[in-house]
């Protein structure tokens, strides 16, 4: 799904330039369909709670290619600004009910649940990782051939779509028998003082790290074309975000520790803010790679906590939940193209990345402040 929908992103993007958007167009595109996609998950998740994991997917992948069917088919900007409002809205009720259905299927279990889940995560940020780099390779391509590149694209995702749909027809409803060994896992984790703050700092470092997402998926296209990168090389950076995402994510399969620690969080924000801020005089494509890979490892770790403490434990309420979740997360894609394009506009393309570094450094003040209370709190209840 994520392949499908990075790629459509980036493809947006290629239209936007076509049409000789301005920065500030180019970033709604990235805002529109993520307030969408925001609002929605406040109740979509509730509503596949109700209807089923099952129904709630299917309609969503056919409001999303419905909405790629009129991308492909969009003639100027005003109309493609309008597009991701069907496509973020149908989205919204595909991830909640995802994310759900995965805890369903994993029973009580927590180290069941963090594996498949990493698994899940690695393989979404995969998606993310190759979609732009499908747009640019194909946009390119079909460009130098004298081919309609944005309806071919835009075509060739709406195939990724109907894939996806004869896929999940294999995937089973119910959930495995949980084990005396499981019980005992899930009354372990459920004890554990510290998850109130870490499902808090997960929630509001996921803000942050899609904040970053959006901004540069949406912003950084432009960057690189003033710097003269081709849409190949545009589509590689883009992804090296999302590269570092599913290197977190991977490494997350092998422990569960990372669920229940706090110093992973702050050491991966704070490196995040020291790359960012070195976006200023940035010039080569290995900086901008490696700088995008390393907050794309902080946005896959704080994603985990958030997730996990957001499911685990939960038994009828975990669509609403993911749904909150989801919602949190694209708050800060919606704001991060929103904010970004206004300072490129108004000041410099350089200046998001600034702005990015600046709500990661909040971000952790404030999980510190978070952090040190709960701290406390545990010590007050143990006694004297």
């Amino acid at each position: 799904m994520d392949l499908l929908i990075r790629a459509s992103g980036q493809s947006y993007q290629e239209t936007g330039l076509s049409f000789n958007a301005e920065p500030f167009q180019l970033g709604l595109l990235g805002t529109v369909g993520a307030l969408c996609y925001s609002i929605c998950c406040l109740f979509s998740g509730s509503i596949s709670d109700r209807v089923g994991r099952r129904v709630s997917v299917y309609a969503s992948l056919i409001g999303i290619s419905l909405a790629l069917f009129c991308a492909s088919r969009a003639n100027r900007i005003g109309v493609l600004l309008l597009i991701p409002i069907l496509g973020g809205s149908s989205m919204a009720f595909f991830w909640p009910a995802a994310q759900a259905w995965l805890a369903d299927l994993a029973g009580r279990s927590p180290r069941r649940l963090a594996r498949r889940m990493c698994i899940f995560n690695c393989s979404w940020s995969a998606g993310l990782m190759v979609g732009p780099i499908y747009t640019g390779v194909l946009w390119a391509h079909w460009q130098e051939t004298g081919l309609p590149s944005q309806r071919l694209v835009f075509t060739s995702l709406i195939g990724f779509a109907v894939l996806l749909g004869v896929l999940l027809t294999l995937v089973r409803n119910k959930a495995r028998e949980d084990t005396a060994e499981d019980l005992a896992d899930a009354r372990n984790g459920s004890t554990n003082p510290y998850t109130a703050s870490l499902l808090f700092a997960g929630r509001v470092g996921t803000f942050a790290a899609w904040f970053a997402a959006g901004a540069v998926g949406s912003l950084f296209p432009k960057l690189g074309e003033f710097l003269e990168y081709d849409e190949r090389l545009r589509g590689l950076l883009v992804g090296s975000y999302h590269a570092g995402q599913s290197g977190a994510f991977f490494l997350a399969i092998f422990t569960t520790r990372w669920a229940y620690r706090r110093w992973p969080v702050a050491v991966a924000e704070a490196i995040a803010i020291v790359g960012m801020i070195s976006l200023l005089w940035a010039d080569t494509p290995i900086h901008f790679a490696l700088v995008f890979v390393a907050t794309g490892v902080c946005s896959g770790l704080v994603y985990s906590v958030s997730l996990f403490h957001s499911l685990h434990g939960r038994t009828s309420d975990r669509g609403k939940l993911a749904g909150v979740h989801e919602a949190i997360l694209a708050c800060g894609v919606f704001m991060g193209p929103l904010l970004g394009g206004l300072l490129a506009q108004h000041v410099n393309l350089r200046a998001p990345y600034v702005l990015v570094a600046s709500i990661m450094a909040a971000t952790l003040a404030v999980q510190a402040v978070v952090w040190h209370r709960g701290k406390a709190s545990v010590r007050e209840s143990a006694g004297p």
